[in-house]
């Protein structure tokens, strides 16, 4: 049987465990907290990495050159439909009004499209605004700055680490070694012939 010490020191270790848990919840509610903010820093970093590399920005912009070309047409139907659903509108001054506009934005994505295809070495923002036709459809296409060039974060320019310090040159010592053999010489013979007398 459980002795009762046994039982009384088993109820203590409970007691005492229950009031440590909110600490311990804390902590793991901190811990998770600073995990997700690390992870969402870490995700941040790899979205500017991936949107500043040079190769991106090009194929971005050639893609975009292509896409307006080859969907430009579209905007004559999204002309009419804005048209005819602005305010005071009716369906027939929606269809000519659409028409006349869809028309203009065809040529000015067009070759919008063609000058951002044949440029794409060169990365500038986008002129046309949306950027595609199916973007905000209820917008209507305005033209920003040519040749803009993309934001990207200046480069920082490289600084060369502090050269090492470099050893001070005393001045040449005179060399006596000769001096000082042949004094060592005589004097081990001189001891020698001591010791050899006796």
């Amino acid at each position: 049987m459980i002795s009762f010490r046994q039982f009384s020191l088993a109820a203590l270790f409970m007691v005492l465990l229950l009031a440590q848990m909110p600490v311990f919840a804390v902590d793991y509610y901190q811990q998770q907290l600073q995990n997700e903010q690390l992870l969402k820093r870490e995700l941040d970093r790899q979205k500017q990495i991936k949107h500043k590399s040079y190769g991106r920005l090009v194929g971005d912009k050639a893609l975009n050159g292509l896409a307006n070309m080859t969907t430009a047409p579209l905007e004559i139907p999204k002309s009419i439909i804005n048209i005819t659903n602005e305010p005071d509108s009716n369906i027939f001054y929606g269809i000519f009004g659409g028409i006349i506009r869809g028309s203009f934005d065809i040529a000015g994505r067009v070759i919008n499209g063609a000058t951002d295809f044949v440029t794409a070495p060169l990365p500038t923002k986008p002129v046309v605004q949306p950027k595609y036709v199916w973007d905000d459809f209820d917008k209507t296409n305005s033209y920003g700055q040519v040749f803009r060039l993309a934001d990207r974060p200046e480069i920082e320019p490289f600084v060369a680490p502090e050269p090492r310090p470099v050893a001070v040159q005393s001045p040449p010592i005179a060399d006596q070694t000769e001096q000082y053999t042949q004094e060592t010489n005589r004097n081990l013979d001189t001891m020698f012939r001591k010791e050899m007398m006796k």
